[in-house]
């Protein structure tokens, strides 16, 4: 199957008010269906980057390939709407593709319905609230019958409510149109749930693109591990059997064989530590004692003292555990070795 879109060797030099700017980006692709969230912090190159694939930057390097044949289409980070009803806007879009008047109705009615506004398809477009309006331009976006979605922010000032409809709602759209879309984010747990592929953008950079969970559990630095929520990052050194010391009170079990006394960068998610009040297994790390616990009424995050390390992990809020631990309380705290991330690191670099 040929990829909906192929970047390549993707360079951009810019001088302006905020300095010098440089984007790389060697390869891209987008295959048909797939979802790419692209993370990275403010600068990192990200809505430039989706400017490009749109083709409204140049880049001084380098080509975007539609493989397909297909068209790419942009929504940005401030939707606007048009005079006129929220059907209308959508009916603008399609004026210049050159179809027939009951097609045109088609799409109109069937993209308004698949982002839940068909009810306010004779509304006054310009007094819709920030959310409808979201949905308005995506269904504009969609009305068109891209082959490429590039979507820049989508979640921007929406509430968590409605953040969520409209995730489920691109979800289901997505697997049912087969566009490829790539989107723009600073919430990684949005990213989670619904990208296929995850791309690391660094001042320009492209430092990793691979699938989810690859990034999520095996990023490919400790810069990339802190954005994507592997909160637990500790200098440590290889010790004997493929265990890793952590410091004088703290070995955890790997499945890697680097030469003993390798200086590494261990790194755990929250999720993967495993509380317990028994005995200690195989897998232990030892004992832990909670030093802090914040809850937002869904998850409980509980910080522990270890072998005179700080670690975080999760629990759900109210229930179990959660509801029996309190501050102080010493716990047995294990981690299953595949679930212990190992990276390079320099020599006295703690």
């Amino acid at each position: 199957m040929k990829p909906a879109l192929r970047a390549a060797n993707l360079r951009l030099q810019r001088r302006d008010h905020k300095g010098d700017f440089q984007l790389a980006v060697p390869e891209l692709l987008l295959e048909p269906g797939e979802r790419l969230a692209i993370l990275g912090s403010n600068g990192a190159g990200k809505s430039t980057l989706l400017r490009i694939l749109a083709g409204l930057e140049t880049p001084t390097q380098g080509h975007v390939d539609l493989s397909t044949g297909g068209s790419v289409t942009m929504v940005f980070q401030r939707p606007i709407a048009f005079a006129g009803s929220v059907a209308h806007n959508v009916r603008v879009a399609l004026r210049t593709r050159g179809l027939p008047h009951e097609q045109v109705e088609k799409r109109v009615t069937e993209s308004l319905g698949h982002f839940g506004i068909a009810a306010l398809a004779d509304r006054r477009a310009t007094r819709l609230s920030g959310g409808e309006l979201r949905r308005l331009a995506l269904a504009r976006a969609f009305a068109l019958e891209p082959s490429v979605l590039l979507l820049d922010e989508p979640f921007d000032d929406l509430d968590f409510e409605a953040q969520e409809a409209l995730s489920e709602d691109l979800i289901q759209i997505v697997a049912r149109t087969g566009v490829a879309v790539a989107f723009v984010t600073h919430d990684i747990r949005r990213a989670a749930l619904l990208c296929d592929q995850i791309a690391i953008l660094e001042a320009g950079r492209l430092v990793q693109l691979a699938a989810r969970d690859r990034v999520l559990n095996q990023p490919a630095s400790p810069s990339i591990a802190r954005r994507v929520g592997m909160s637990n990052l500790l200098a440590a050194r290889m010790a004997p059997g493929g265990w890793v010391e952590a410091g004088p009170g703290l070995r955890l079990p790997s499945r890697h064989d680097h030469v003993v006394g390798t200086p590494v960068w261990v790194g755990l998610r929250p999720e993967h530590l495993k509380l317990e009040t028994g005995p200690q297994q195989d897998s232990g790390i030892g004992s832990a004692r909670i030093c802090s616990m914040i809850s937002d009424g869904v998850l409980c995050t509980v910080e522990l003292e270890c072998g005179g390390q700080r670690l975080r992990t999760h629990l759900v809020a109210g229930r179990g555990l959660a509801r029996e631990i309190k501050m102080g309380d010493i716990l047995t705290l294990s981690v299953r070795p595949e679930d212990v991330h190992i990276l390079p690191r320099e020599r006295g670099k703690d």
